[in-house]
């Protein structure tokens, strides 16, 4: 197997499915995270702490695929009327297996996948005339678990009214 290599700095990675369920993910199943987008407020009182309910959350993210067959999954996802979970992990590095070894941090979020844009990039990897499929995805979010140093978890949940 031919490993194509983008870039040597991979900031964030997406994994359609739950770190906290499945921790040994293969490499090959993350996703590079080109551009994301996310907006999270909740309600604070005079010494900060969160009350009330947090609003419906539409998460953004533009992810670079190495071959189309990858986007199946999210395509899948569409029309379904089920949640799914996906980890977004950041500054991730893998064990000689290619299996996740560790991650700075990351967050594992549940929600609807409601909408999917797809487009091509005018660079090409190795292979001169095999393009980069970019694939812009929608996310209504029901919750999200952070997951920071030492696989401390916080969880917020988003009130649906």
């Amino acid at each position: 197997m031919t490993t194509r290599l983008y870039s040597n700095e991979l900031k964030a990675l997406v994994v359609p499915e739950s770190i906290l369920e499945q921790p040994n993910v293969l490499q090959e199943k993350c996703l590079t995270i080109q551009w994301m987008n996310y907006k999270c407020q909740r309600e604070r009182n005079n010494r900060g702490e969160a009350y009330g309910p947090t609003q419906p959350v539409e998460m953004e993210f533009t992810i670079r695929l190495n071959d189309t067959a990858d986007a199946k999954p999210f395509y899948q996802m569409l029309p379904s009327n089920e949640h799914f979970c996906f980890s977004f992990l950041f500054n991730a590095t893998f064990n000689q297996n290619e299996r996740l070894n560790d991650y700075e941090d990351g967050m594992v979020c549940d929600g609807y996948v409601v909408g999917i844009d797809e487009s091509y990039s005018a660079s090409s990897n190795k292979e001169p005339n095999d393009k980069q499929m970019l694939l812009n995805i929608k996310l209504l979010l029901l919750n999200t678990t952070y997951i920071g140093r030492d696989k401390n978890y916080t969880s917020i949940f988003i009130h649906q009214n």
